[in-house]
Parts: C-alpha cells; sequence; structure tokens
C-alpha cells in the first residue's frame, strides 16, 4: 500500500496497515491535537535568531552548506520549540516552494501546531524523523521530504534545538539520515568546546562518579543537570533537587542525606573557591536509609491519613461525621477505623444505594433500627445516591436527637461533588472532613504503597525506579486502585524486589514524567476539564482560558495531558 493511500485512509477514519509505527503514532498526536489535515499556516513566533547554540551552530552548518551546494536541499536549524532559526537553500525553485510552505527563519514547526514532520516529531520524540512526502500529516507538505534531529547539550543534556535536511520527496535519500546525525554530532562538539570552565567542570565530575558507579548518578547545578538513565528514569525535578542540596547541612566530602521523592544520596560539592557550582550525587536508596535532614515544617510520608484519623476520632466523638472524597480514597474505612477507636466496638455499615431497591419506608426503618438509643456505630455509605424524599427523611430523623454515633461517607467527583451536597450537609448536621485525592498527596503514595507491599511479604519492596512510577502516576482510582496495584505486583517480585516491570503498563508510562508541584498540578486539572468541556477544542480551550493557542499547547506538552 502506497503511503498516500495510507494517508487517505488513516483521514477516512480507518486504520492503515502499511505505514510506518512511529508515522502512525505521530499521526494519531496530530489529530488528537486538532490540527487541520488539509492545510495550516505555521505559526510566526519571535525567536532569538543570535543565540549561543546559534552561534555555535551555523558555521558547521554553512561548511556543510558548501558541499551541498547545487543540489535541491534545504539546511535548516531550529530552537527547541521547532521555530527556525536559520535556513540555507540555493536552489531558487526550492526555496519558493519552502518560501510558500512557510520553512523560513522564525516560523515554529511544533507537532501539535503543523502535525507530523520532521522538526516537530524529532522534538516531540526525542530522536531522528524521517518524514517521506506524504506521510507529513497535512497535505500541504507532500511533496518534500524532512529528516530532522533534536541536539541536546553535551552539558546540560537539555534539548537546545534541532539540525532538518528538507529535499523534494521524488529525491528522498537515505544518506541524509547520516548528514543530519553527522551535523548533531558535530553541534555537540562545538556546544563541548564552547561550555564554560564551570560547565567542563561539572561533566568532568560526573563522568568520574558515572565510572565508579553501577547505580543512579547525577551532576547538578544552577543550571546544569546531567544524569544516567538510571538516574534519569527516577525523574527527579532539577530546580527541588538544587534548592535542596543548596540548603542542606553537608559536613563531608561524601555525605549522605534525604533528598527530594523520598530518596537518599551521597553527595560530593564541587566548589570554585568559597562558591559551591554543583554537586555530583549517588542515589544510595529509599530516605529510610539516610539520616532524616527534613524542615520542621515537613510530615512524615503517610501522616496525611493518620492526621486525618486523628481527627476523625476526636469529631465523631461530638456527632455526625460526614467523610468527604473522591471514589475510592478510603472514606469508609476512615470513618469505621475512626468509630471503633473512639467507642471500642467495630460499626455497623449501611449502604444508602440499597434504599431503591428496598424501597424507602423498609429501608428507613433499618436506619432506624440501627440508630435507636445504641452504643453500635453506624457508617452510612454513598449518602450522594439518597433521593430528595429520603435525605428530608433522613435528616428529620437526625434532627431529634437521640441517635447513636454516626458516620456519613459523601463521594464527590473532581469536577465538583454532587448535585447539591451543601444541602446535604445541612441536613445531616455535625461537622464535614474530606479525604484528598492521592494525586495530590505526592509525597503519600510510596509510603502507602510499601506499607501495602509488606501485607503481601514483609520483605518485600518496590525498586526506586517502580517507586518514582508510582509516584508520578494520577491515580484515578485511588487508594482503591493502589491496593490492586500492589496486590497485583506482589505477585510478581523477584528476590524480594518488585521492580518496574511488574506495574501496569499505564504506571510505566507514567515513569518519564515529572513530579508536579501543588500549583502545577491545580493549573494542570483546570486545563484538562476545559479541555474536555470544549470537546478537545484546542483554540476554543485557550480563548476559554485566557491564553494564546501557542501557549496552551506548551502547557499540554509540559503536563503531558
Amino acid at each position: 500500500m502506497r503511503a498516500g493511500t495510507a494517508w487517505e485512509q488513516f483521514h477516512a477514519g480507518e486504520e492503515p496497515r502499511d505505514v510506518r509505527g512511529e508515522v502512525l503514532t505521530s499521526w494519531r498526536r496530530s489529530r488528537f491535537s486538532g490540527v487541520d489535515p488539509e492545510y495550516v499556516e505555521p505559526p510566526y513566533i519571535e525567536t532569538d535568531l543570535d543565540s549561543h547554540f546559534v552561534r555555535v551552530a551555523v558555521p558547521i552548518l554553512t561548511g556543510m552548506a558548501g558541499l551541498l551546494a547545487g543540489g535541491d536541499t534545504c539546511l535548516a536549524l531550529s530552537d527547541a520549540r521547532g521555530s527556525v532559526v536559520w535556513r540555507w537553500v540555493s536552489e531558487p525553485a526550492l526555496r519558493a516552494a519552502l518560501d510558500e510552505l512557510r520553512v523560513d527563519t522564525g516560523y515554529c514547526f511544533d507537532e501539535e501546531l503543523v502535525g507530523t514532520n520532521g522538526l516537530g516529531t524529532a522534538l516531540e520524540t526525542g530522536d531522528i524523523a524521517v518524514i517521506r512526502g506524504s506521510e507529513h500529516f497535512v497535505h500541504r507538505f507532500h511533496d518534500v521530504t524532512c529528516v530532522a534531529a533534536p541536539v541536546r547539550h553535551p552539558v546540560t543534556q537539555r534539548t537546545v534545538g534541532a539540525v532538518n535536511v528538507t529535499c523534494r520527496a521524488e529525491h528522498t535519500n537515505p544518506l541524509l539520515s547520516v548528514v543530519v546525525l553527522k551535523l548533531v554530532e558535530e553541534i555537540r562538539g562545538g556546544l563541548l568546546a564552547a561550555a564554560s570552565t564551570r560547565e567542563r567542570r561539572l561533566l568532568a565530575g560526573f563522568l568520574a562518579e558515572q565510572r565508579r558507579s553501577t547505580g543512579p548518578v547525577l551532576t547538578v547545578g544552577e543550571d546544569v543537570f546531567i544524569a544516567n538513565r538510571a538516574a534519569a528514569d527516577l525523574g527527579l525535578d532539577h530546580r527541588a533537587l538544587w534548592d535542596e542540596l543548596r540548603t542542606a547541612r553537608i559536613t563531608g566530602e561524601n555525605s549522605v542525606i534525604a533528598l527530594p521523592a523520598d530518596l537518599s544520596g551521597r553527595v560530593r560539592l564541587l566548589r570554585d573557591g568559597p562558591t559551591t557550582t554543583g554537586a555530583v550525587v549517588t542515589i544510595t536508596g529509599p530516605v529510610a536509609q539516610a539520616p532524616k535532614r527534613r524542615p520542621a515544617t515537613s510530615v512524615d510520608a503517610a501522616s496525611t491519613w493518620e492526621r486525618l484519623l486523628a481527627e476523625a476520632t476526636a469529631l465523631v466523638a461530638d456527632g455526625p461525621l460526614v467523610v468527604r472524597g473522591e471514589p475510592g480514597t478510603g472514606k469508609a474505612t476512615l470513618l469505621a477505623t475512626a468509630l471503633a477507636g473512639r467507642f471500642g466496638v467495630e460499626p455497623v455499615v449501611m449502604d444508602a444505594a440499597t434504599c431503591p431497591v428496598e424501597g424507602l419506608p423498609a429501608w428507613a426503618a433499618r436506619l432506624s433500627e440501627h440508630l435507636g438509643d445504641t452504643p453500635v456505630p453506624l457508617v452510612l455509605r454513598h449518602v450522594e445516591l439518597l433521593s430528595e424524599e429520603a435525605s428530608r427523611a433522613v435528616g428529620a430523623f437526625l434532627a431529634e436527637g437521640g441517635h447513636g454515633p454516626l458516620g456519613v461517607t459523601l463521594t464527590v467527583s473532581d469536577a465538583g461533588g454532587t448535585d447539591d451536597p451543601a444541602r446535604l450537609l445541612d441536613r445531616l448536621g455535625g461537622a464535614a472532613l474530606t479525604i484528598p485525592p492521592l494525586r495530590r498527596r505526592s509525597s503519600d503514595i510510596v509510603a502507602l504503597a510499601q506499607r501495602e507491599l509488606r501485607g503481601h511479604g514483609p520483605r518485600l519492596s518496590f525498586s526506586l525506579q517502580a517507586q518514582a512510577a508510582l509516584r508520578r502516576y494520577d491515580w484515578p482510582g485511588n487508594a482503591r486502585e493502589l491496593s490492586r496495584v500492589v496486590r497485583d505486583a506482589a505477585r510478581s517480585a523477584r528476590g524480594g524486589v518488585v521492580g518496574l516491570e511488574a506495574l501496569p503498563a499505564e504506571i510505566r508510562a507514567a515513569s518519564g514524567r515529572r513530579v508536579l508541584s501543588p500549583l502545577e498540578r491545580a493549573e494542570s486539572s483546570v486545563i484538562a476539564a476545559v479541555l474536555q468541556e470544549c470537546g478537545g477544542n484546542k483554540s476554543a480551550a485557550a480563548k476559554e482560558l485566557g491564553i494564546s493557542r501557542t501557549a496552551l499547547y506548551a502547557k499540554i506538552r509540559s503536563y503531558r495531558l
């Protein structure tokens, strides 16, 4: 099957078979981003045409241009966003065609804006991208082939831009990939040669430690973050790690300290006279293996639950307690534990979901029996499912007083809760407590998972890579999902260690994400909600959020929405 036919089938809603997997995946991303396959105008974005990266790369590209003169080939350089910062083309007809396609300085070829293309797809995947003719997502680019590869700074390991070669589709040549990769390596060499003395020292410190260690090793400075694969898989946040190292009390040459993400590491500071310029860190294991050095305001990993339990235990003594939270957060468990702890007897559990089945008179009679003048506590679950009539009856009964200890669960959604939770709370009276979802308690997740895992075997533990993936996953099913995942993973433990491979695919996929700050999580949730309200329409969502479409795409990519 020709690629052109595959393109037509894809846009007709069929699933093409004879198209490269990486191209099909990019097409799906492009369709999800709302790119118009018939026509897209790459946006013009102001960019720095005289950055350090450009000054290093252009002389190297110019040297190659001299060898390509006379052919119908275009060389281009982009920044990390995919905006073209330099272009060379000698053949007039090709230059005119590329001008029409906006393959020129200032125009942005971000895949989320322009669809599958050499520059954008290479930057999206972090690998070389060969996009031939009709493999482009947008029809207007079908006459050209683009080969591009990202350029990573040899010291910081950050993507600083990309190199692209474009030719007419009928002149596609496999040697173009060789040319692009050679240019990338030469540019990386130029960047290393131009690196400051400080950056070279940081790189040298990293390389020296990596030769001595088989585990996760990284070097961090104010604007430098270098990590081997094992350390990169942990997804440590550069800024959080540097802030921790700058304020840590490091007393020796190889001090072991607590690090972000509940890890510990052996740290060797790199200095320029009295100034600390960076640090080489070898991850040694979970934080329990290191002396704890945490601010007085910090709490232990599982303390959110224990704090809630202590608060609930105190509140149930004074009257009915309503515990709110998303599905699976452990509302009934919290209430049952608090009531049993306060009154010394296990509570009876009653589910409001059975009211429509039993009928209101029978269900209300059973509720009255359990809530009568008895010392046995009651947990009433799923009160949000009560009808207006049933909730009025419950409220009237409670208003009479004289009932035993009562705890009520109220399930709310991430979007805001039941139709009228405030009225329900007013009728039930008493106090209210909210259990935050797991995604807002990232510091709790590993400790909760480890505690759950020990229930399946006291010597079982999660590997560092598995811990990083658990911490990054959003946990839509909350504690209930965590229990299931841990139970299934425990069966795959090898030698007492549960590795990344034992976790479900959706959690393994989260291992490459960075941990978001609470503010970023809030922003991510708002953007996701607006996108859903707008049916995935990025333009409408950007207008609703009051930001540009380009800014929205950047946030979508950053938060991996």
